[in-house]
This record gives structure tokens, sequence and C-alpha cells, in this order.
């Protein structure tokens, strides 16, 4: 993967959806991360990945097909 493309992919925004009481424990959990227990911890990052990895990678592919493109495009002229 280039540089650029990295960056690209580094600024592409993702959307997370949490109900208002994961929002919550959330926050608490941030506020005092010494004091989160460890499943709970675990959860919201598993929670993350999940609704983001697929974002990521619908992105990265995107991208990747400009880029592609791209270069096919100077390859011919």
């Amino acid at each position: 993967m280039s540089d650029e493309l990295q960056k690209r992919l580094d600024e592409t925004p993702v959307t997370l959806e949490f109900t208002v009481q994961e929002v919550n424990i959330l926050l608490n959990v941030l506020n005092m991360p010494t004091q989160a227990p460890t499943m709970t911890l675990a959860g919201f990052i598993t929670a993350i990945q999940n609704q983001a990895g697929p974002q990521v990678e619908k992105a990265k592919t995107a991208f990747e097909a400009v880029e592609k493109a791209q270069d096919e495009s100077q390859t011919t002229t």
C-alpha cells in the first residue's frame, strides 16, 4: 500500500453506532480507564472493530481501485 493510500485511509471517517446507555458507559470508561473492568474494555474494543473494520475494508478497496485506474491511465499515456 502506498503512503498516499495509507494517508487517505487514515483520514477516512467511520460511523459507529451505540445506544445512549453504551455511550454513557464508554464515556465513564474513558474518564476512569484504570477502574474499568477488563471485559467492558474488551467489549467496546470488539464492538468498534466489528463496526469499523468492514467500513475500512470497503474504503481501502475503493481507494486501491482508484489508484490502480490512475496507474493504468498513466501507463497507457
